[in-house]
């Protein structure tokens, strides 16, 4: 009888442990450790974080070869310096020319004027065959001077464009010489943050170039229009005179 009663409470405590609801355990926090920089929480496809992007970015040149060109431009800017001082002095001198051309051509209407009160018809003849040969030469000269003052425009077009140029290739040389630097570590949030401003910066100042470089285009483009002006006018002033019917 007391065997069975033992039997009985061990029965009763195997079952009340079956019962026994399971203990709550704390949900372990997701590690995000690995997470790049510039992703959000869901798992993302751009494994080399944001520098790796920023090198996406800007496909980089060696540092020599961006060297080797800001020299080259340096060196076309100090000569174009020294061509449109030329050009401008020569600009000065056609309209200093053509000044006195244009003076000549008032004398000479005096002296035609005399003539026909005269009644000098042999004068009348050399007088009109000089005022129309100082007329022609004038027009030239005009036409010279104008087609110098836009190359002289032309070339200052083309040193701001070389100028902008410059800038943007100095902004490059850091961005290549950091980025070197940069691939032989790993590198901090501040030099990411530096490196990110250094590409924003040098982009800008490729989009200005550009800018700069489509207006010494049209410059150029004027400054043909002028040249093309001025040729039309030599070859008026080259052809023989017509005979008088």
């Amino acid at each position: 009888m007391v065997r069975r009663f033992v039997l009985v409470l061990a029965s009763l405590a195997t079952l009340a442990a079956a019962l026994r609801p399971a203990p709550a355990y704390a949900q372990a926090k997701p590690d995000t450790s690995q997470r790049a920089a510039i992703v959000g929480p869901a798992e993302s496809l751009l494994h080399g974080g944001e520098m790796g992007e920023l090198f996406a970015v800007y496909v980089p040149r060696g540092a020599s070869e961006v060297q080797h060109q800001l020299d080259d431009e340096r060196n076309s800017d100090r000569a174009a310096a020294t061509a449109v001082d030329g050009t401008r002095r020569l600009a000065d001198d056609a309209d200093g020319r053509a000044r006195i051309t244009r003076e000549e051509l008032q004398s000479n209407r005096v002296r035609y004027d005399v003539a026909r009160k005269s009644g000098d018809p042999t004068a009348l003849t050399e007088l009109d065959a000089t005022f129309k040969r100082g007329t022609m030469e004038l027009d030239y000269l005009t036409q010279m001077r104008d087609a110098l003052r836009a190359d002289a425009d032309r070339m200052d077009a083309d040193r701001a464009a070389a100028a902008a140029h410059i800038h943007a290739l100095e902004l490059e040389l850091a961005a290549a010489t950091q980025r070197d630097l940069l691939v032989m570590k790993k590198p901090t949030p501040i030099q990411v943050t530096q490196y990110r401003g250094l590409l924003h910066d040098m982009l800008d100042a490729q989009r200005t170039a550009a800018e700069k470089a489509r207006d010494a285009a049209e410059r150029r483009r004027l400054a043909v229009d002028r040249r093309m002006k001025q040729l039309e006018s030599l070859m008026k002033l080259s052809e023989p005179p017509k005979p008088k019917k």
